[in-house]
């Protein structure tokens, strides 16, 4: 019997998550390959450029990208040792994006600055430690748009509580997330509205 995912799911969908997660997997596979041979990422630079900047001029990145390093392995031993998994939980599946998903992020009704985050250095500054993406010059994300930015946190930013509160965020705020429980009973996990009959499938 299938699962209440599978029949949830049209088959195109799942075919889509299955090419977004596979994209996930060999980014990662690229970086492990990068960080143990010590060179995979100078030999590859084009393509590593590619994928932080959305630009195969590697020598124009230079800079940021030596500086990558030290800030990726911190960010991971903060993972390991400090509880911050949050910053790189996203599912493999996830869809990517370049803006928050509305279902769980709002902007604060205090916000000032209407649908802008104004300058990035308010937030990407990690353990006191400035993002090397965060262009120096202007203050904002060299990497915008980049596949990084859409297939992981930065584009996506916020999707839980605690990353509110470890970059200081002042824009965002959380609203309730979608329930499945809702889906499951033949509601919108958006409005609770009953779901149209063609739309709703037994467990």
């Amino acid at each position: 019997m299938e699962t209440f995912m599978q029949q949830a799911i049209p088959s195109s969908t799942r075919l889509q998550q299955l090419r977004w997660a596979t994209a996930r997997i060999l980014f990662i596979l690229y970086i492990v390959f990068s960080v143990v041979t010590l060179v995979g990422g100078f030999l590859t630079a084009p393509l590593m450029s590619w994928c932080f900047f959305t630009d195969w001029r590697f020598w124009r990145y230079l800079g940021p990208g030596f500086r990558l390093i030290p800030h990726g392995l911190r960010l991971f031993r903060a993972t390991l040792t400090m509880g911050k998994g949050f910053m790189f939980d996203v599912p493999l599946a996830a869809e990517p994006r370049c803006v928050p998903d509305p279902n769980l992020a709002a902007p604060r009704q205090d916000w000032p600055h209407g649908r802008t985050c104004g300058d990035c250095a308010n937030c990407c500054k990690p353990f006191g430690h400035a993002c090397p993406l965060l262009g120096s010059e202007k203050g904002y994300c060299l990497g915008y748009g980049s596949f990084y930015w859409r297939y992981f946190n930065c584009g996506r930013f916020p999707s839980v509580p605690e990353e509110l509160d470890f970059y200081g965020c002042r824009k965002w705020t959380i609203v309730a997330a979608p329930s499945l429980d809702a889906v499951q009973r033949g509601q919108s996990p958006k409005t609770g509205e009953p779901l149209p009959d063609s739309t709703r499938r037994a467990a």
